[in-house]
């Protein structure tokens, strides 16, 4: 699928895992049908909020594989990269080279040390190398984080870098990448503002809310699309309550409860992480029956 597809709400999925710790594929298929019923624009394997950070390379593919066949040209398909060095990024963008994604998002080197400005370019440049998909960076990491001159200066230099997800909280920063390079390479993922970046003209958004609760992020975007303020606003306010229900260590768990709250086998956390408390549960469930109905 044509890279030039990635725009409005693309949402990372999150990964269900089975009580033995092991991904539940059937649950997977599942979610990807319910996520394209309710009108999303693209999807994301193993992100942050797919638990990446919990997957091995082989499981990261076997997702990719499931999302690809699920997905069957409808919609665009991305997989992220969450590596520690060059040198596994660049095996693991191999490794994904192939599959037939629309597109990789990579996130820079984080644990621990964050690297050099250079640094970061070379990183880019080198993965980039091996693959002939276009890559977005996908800017998450506070302690590593890729500055909106940085961020032109590699889309200047490496021509299959082609956009930013922009995931710092700061909305001045997220103006400031879009005055960088441009809008329509600029994807949001302040999951509490997101009206505020389509209202930056973003192409669209990649973010976890998205996945919690998809059908009312599509609204928000149509809404800000067809300039009905009043609709968009009302959204974009009901959205801020869930997020302040999900903006919390464990997100992925809190994702999970959300989507159960509306049918969903989400499954399990993968360990160390562990489910949501009841309690926290018939919160978040209550706070998305409320938005939904919006």
């Amino acid at each position: 699928m044509d890279p030039e597809s990635l725009k409005g709400v693309i949402v990372p999925l999150t990964t269900p895992f089975d009580a033995s710790g092991e991904i539940d594929g059937r649950a997977y298929r599942a979610q990807i049908e319910w996520m394209l019923a309710e009108g999303v624009d693209g999807i994301v394997v193993g992100g942050s909020t797919g638990e990446g950070f919990a997957l091995d390379e082989g499981e990261v593919v076997e997702l990719a594989h499931i999302a690809l066949e699920a997905a069957a040209g409808r919609v665009p398909v991305m997989a992220s990269i969450l590596a520690d060095c060059t040198r596994t990024a660049m095996r693991r963008a191999g490794q994904l080279a192939a599959l037939g994604l629309t597109a990789l998002q990579v996130a820079p080197p984080h644990y621990i040390f964050a690297p050099s400005d250079d640094g970061l370019l070379s990183f880019y440049r080198d993965v980039a190398a091996t693959t002939r998909l276009p890559i977005v960076i996908y800017n998450v990491i506070s302690w590593a984080n890729v500055r909106p001159a940085v961020a032109a200066r590699i889309l200047d230099r490496v021509p299959s870098v082609v956009a930013v997800k922009q995931s710092d909280k700061d909305l001045g920063t997220f103006a400031d990448l879009v005055r960088a390079i441009g809008p329509e390479r600029v994807f949001g993922a302040i999951d509490g503002s997101l009206m505020s970046c389509y209202d930056l003209k973003a192409a669209g958004s990649i973010a976890a809310i998205a996945s919690a609760i998809p059908s009312v992020n599509v609204a928000l975007w149509r809404a800000v699309g067809r300039g009905d303020r009043d609709r968009a606003l009302e959204l974009n306010s009901g959205l801020g309550e869930v997020w302040e229900h999900l903006a919390a260590q464990n997100l992925p768990a809190r994702v999970k409860a959300a989507q159960a709250a509306q049918g969903m086998a989400a499954g399990l956390p993968r360990g160390p992480m562990e489910p949501v408390s009841p309690d926290l549960a018939a919160r978040i469930a209550a706070v998305i029956g409320r938005i939904r109905a919006l």
